[in-house]
């Protein structure tokens, strides 16, 4: 109904003239119109730029267009593979849920809605680098970091690379207590403090604002389910290691923490098992980063073969 509302307005715009002549009784009634594009429009009150109806009508228009449904609108809660974690995050689980999406003609995969933002990371690994070439952790100083926001943002196309959300990525560290901990404890360490113990190595940031980081070791453990959230990252069962789409069977991947013991060391997932490597050592690289929140999903299902199409 919207569209053809739109289009009969756009057409023109009629402008009935009633003049009562009255012969003897009889009504005689003019009808006239003018096209819009020729009547002049005074918008000095209104905030509009144009000066004619008609392009007051598609100024309007395109500020109260709903035609396309945001993310979070298009992926219903209650749909499969999908719930909410403790912190009302909606979160992507199981072995292989639709949460595919087309991002830089390459297949990512939808995390979910983490703090109110679409999350997402590549399929597919970039390769095998180093988490920083001076072994150190400090993420801010890291030569991964230089690279992801320079070199690699650099390198994605114009048209996605303005989907992209410069967010602020939490740094915090992996202590020395934490080898029983769940994902809803890494979500308070990746926020740099749990049980009001900071868990920041020395002369660390507590946070960045960047366009492309790498995920939390949250993002891997809700990854894996409701049945898996009350079991430690770093004794995950091979159920919960099985249900998750994260997992890498032969890889060894980097995630976006430090190891807050050791300066210089980052956290890794070790063939689906959480361990702490030195920063220099160069394992896989899965860039993940944040879509701004006027981006929406304009076709596909969420498959492999027909991913969510971005607009």
């Amino acid at each position: 109904m919207k569209e053809k509302i739109r289009k009969t307005l756009k057409n023109r715009i009629l402008i009935f003239i009633l003049g009562g002549l009255i012969f003897s009784s009889v009504s005689v009634y003019a009808i006239t119109y003018f096209p819009s594009n020729d009547v002049t429009y005074d918008n000095t009150k209104s905030g509009l730029t144009s000066t004619n109806v008609q392009g007051a009508i598609d100024e309007l228009y395109k500020t109260c267009k709903t035609e396309t449904e945001t993310i979070l609108d298009f992926i219903p809660i209650d749909s499969e593979g999908l719930y909410k974690d403790e912190f009302g995050n909606v979160r992507y689980y199981g072995a292989n849920p639709n949460n595919y999406i087309n991002f830089n003609d390459e297949l990512w995969r939808i995390i979910g809605i983490v703090d109110n933002n679409t999350k997402i990371v590549r399929n597919s690994s970039l390769g095998y680098m180093a988490w920083n070439d001076n072994n150190s952790n400090n993420w801010n100083n890291s030569s991964l970091k230089s690279y992801l926001n320079g070199t690699y943002y650099n390198s994605i196309k114009k048209s996605y690379k303005d989907m992209i959300k410069k967010e602020t990525f939490f740094l915090g560290g992996k202590p020395y207590y934490s080898q029983l901990l769940l994902p809803y404890d890494y979500f308070l360490i990746e926020r740099a403090k749990i049980n009001g113990v900071t868990v920041i190595a020395s002369n660390n940031p507590y946070n960045t604002d960047q366009y492309i980081g790498l995920i939390y070791l949250s993002d891997y453990g809700y990854a894996s389910g409701k049945n898996c959230l009350s079991t430690t990252l770093s004794y995950f069962t091979n159920e919960c290691i099985k249900t998750n789409y994260l997992y890498k069977s032969s890889e060894n991947i980097w995630s976006q923490m430090h190891d807050a013991m050791y300066s210089n060391q980052a956290i890794t997932i070790n063939k689906g098992q959480i361990s702490s490597s030195a920063t220099g050592f160069t394992y896989s690289v899965y860039p993940t980063l944040y879509l701004s929140s006027d981006i929406k999903i304009t076709s596909g299902d969420g498959t492999q073969n027909n991913p969510y199409e971005l607009e």
